[in-house]
């Protein structure tokens, strides 16, 4: 049986007051589900902006933000306070529903405006929350890269364990690596873009440096043997020509004045002195790349220094035989350091007065000195009983020099 019609008509303003209600939470639901959905839209985009670049642009975002996002709180609020107010599944009296419609209206309006200034704000800050988004993206892709760089570099370490090698610095590398992608654990939110990238850099850098190290442990082993070898090979040979030093020595004491030798004639015992420490140097470096020591780095130092000192030390050895050939030939022909002097000098006149502007005039009369300086340097030896052929060779390397550093100074002079 159907309801009476009496029944009908005292219900008519209470069903349409219901219905009313009904619609009105039915229009404002879709507004809740999009209010949401933009809220974290551009929250996430703040904070990820905030976590990028957390300067003055962030800041401004940030604030730009905190009203729309109390305004889409509020609006929120007002839906969650209509909803509260009735259970429309309930049969409402009619006030309760018509209250109840009035509230769904408003707070339908409210995230209506809401969602309005949050597309607003979206629209405006687009160009920066786009650039956080694809620098918060690369970094998940940049720590998978540094945790296979790890990876790699320890698998390298241990083909070179494998192979009899201690691989010490790469493990110490390897270590560091480690514990920088450790110090990442609290992500992005904690420490921020720039700190995870740079660290993810760091272990990336690390890794590649320890991965490199442990690959080339043969073949440094192979290199370290050679120079070895070789510096033996040049310190042998360094040791042959200081035997001849003292016959050099001899026959500079015999045929020349003593200031052309006094400045070699410690040579000997330095050049021994240097050949000693060279020798205490290959010793270590021998010591360093045993099987049991494998310290690489310090053995190549070693090398390196015992290299010097032999270096030095052939130097001095030959110092007096050098001495010797040079005061032998300018006894034997002094024109010709005189001549090859002269043509430096003569060069560097040319090359003032090739000048577009007028030579300058301290140096024309720098240059005439030099020249005056030549013509009386062979009287300094005519005019002694045992001439001294080094002061000789001095004077006239003094000269040379002279006139090579005129000619710098016009160089640069015409290069401003």
């Amino acid at each position: 049986m159907g309801t009476p019609a009496s029944e009908r008509w005292w219900r008519r303003g209470r069903d349409q007051a219901q219905a009313q209600a009904r619609e009105a939470a039915g229009r404002a639901a879709p507004l809740l589900i999009d209010i949401d959905r933009l809220q974290t839209e551009a929250a996430d985009g703040v904070r990820m902006v905030e976590a990028v670049d957390p300067g003055p642009r962030a800041r401004r975002i940030s604030a730009d933000w905190a009203p729309v996002q109390e305004q889409a709180h509020q609006a929120v609020a007002a839906y969650m306070t209509a909803v509260g107010a009735a259970d429309l599944s309930t049969d409402l009296e009619e006030p309760v529903a018509r209250h109840a419609a009035q509230a769904f209206h408003a707070a339908s309006d409210q995230m209506g405006h809401a969602i309005v200034a949050i597309q607003r704000f979206l629209q405006a800050a687009g160009r920066p929350l786009q650039q956080a988004r694809s620098a918060h993206a690369a970094v998940p892709e940049r720590l998978q890269a540094a945790r296979v760089a790890l990876t790699t570099a320890t698998h390298a370490i241990e083909k070179a364990h494998q192979a009899g090698f201690q691989a010490r610095e790469a493990t110490d590398l390897v270590e560091q690596a480690a514990m920088v992608l450790r110090e990442l654990d609290p992500g992005v939110e904690r420490l921020g873009m720039q700190r995870m990238l740079d660290g993810a850099a760091r272990v990336i850098e690390l890794s590649t440096e320890a991965d490199v190290d442990a690959e080339s442990l043969p073949g440094r082993a192979d290199d370290l043997a050679r120079k070895l070898t070789a510096a033996r090979t040049f310190l042998q040979v360094t040791e042959s020509h200081l035997s001849g030093v003292p016959e050099a020595l001899s026959e500079l004491r015999r045929s020349y004045v003593y200031p052309s030798f006094a400045d070699v004639e410690s040579t000997p015992q330095r050049a021994e002195q240097a050949l000693a420490t060279a020798r205490e140097h290959l010793a270590r470096a021998e010591q360093l790349a045993t099987p049991q020591e494998q310290r690489w780095g310090e053995a190549q130092q070693a090398i390196t220094a015992a290299r010097e000192s032999i270096d030095s030390g052939a130097k001095l050895a030959q110092s007096a035989a050098h001495r010797l050939k040079a005061l032998q030939a300018a006894q034997e022909d002094p024109a010709q350091a005189l001549a090859q002097a002269r043509r430096v000098v003569r060069d560097a006149q040319r090359f003032l007065l090739a000048g577009s502007e007028p030579p300058a005039r301290h140096l024309v009369s720098r240059l005439d000195s030099l020249g005056v300086q030549l013509d009386s340097a062979p009287d300094r030896l005519a005019a002694r009983n045992r001439p001294d052929f080094w002061a000789y060779l001095t004077e006239l390397a003094g000269v040379t020099n002279a006139a090579r550093a005129a000619v710098e100074e016009i160089r640069q002079a015409r290069a401003r």
